[in-house]
């Protein structure tokens, strides 16, 4: 009876252990995989950004040199599928409350557009200042998801 207890007392605190440790597994793959698809996706929203310069973005609107993406009041934020690949535009709510498909496509990653202009001096490029934000998972909510954070400059 004895040895009943003590083996329950010890299943008790090693299944816990466990688990905590299969979940934290679980987090440091995603975090790999979000890593190793970073430079994809990175790459996708400067694309995005040269195009939209350019005055032929492929999902978001047409922007000018020397004006902040995205444009004031506008969100952008651009999907990814679970190989890195660009699936298109979220809208401001589905980028909030997180998202499980778009168009019919598994959606796993979200990248958070912004920038800021930063002072120019007197016969310098003004530049760009963009900050990208790699989120995942795509299906919780913005407060859940975790985050890779890029900066670069633009002119």
């Amino acid at each position: 009876m004895i040895e009943a207890v003590i083996a329950i007392g010890v299943l008790a605190v090693v299944i816990p252990m466990v688990c905590g440790t299969l979940v934290e597994a679980g987090k440091c793959g995603q975090a790999s995989q979000a890593e190793s698809r970073s430079s994809w996706m990175i790459r996708a929203c400067m694309d995005e950004i040269r195009a939209s310069r350019q005055g032929h973005p492929r999902f978001f609107t047409a922007t000018t040199s020397g004006q902040t993406v995205p444009p004031t009041g506008e969100v952008w934020a651009l999907a990814f599928a679970a190989d890195g690949q660009p699936l298109g535009k979220l809208s401001p709510t589905h980028y909030t409350n997180g998202t499980r498909e778009l168009d019919g496509k598994a959606v796993r990653y979200i990248a958070l557009i912004d920038s800021v202009m930063l002072p120019a001096k007197p016969g310098i490029i003004p530049l760009l200042g963009i900050h990208i934000a790699l989120e995942y998972p795509a299906p919780l909510p913005l407060a859940q998801r975790r985050k890779l954070d890029f900066h670069t400059l633009m002119p």
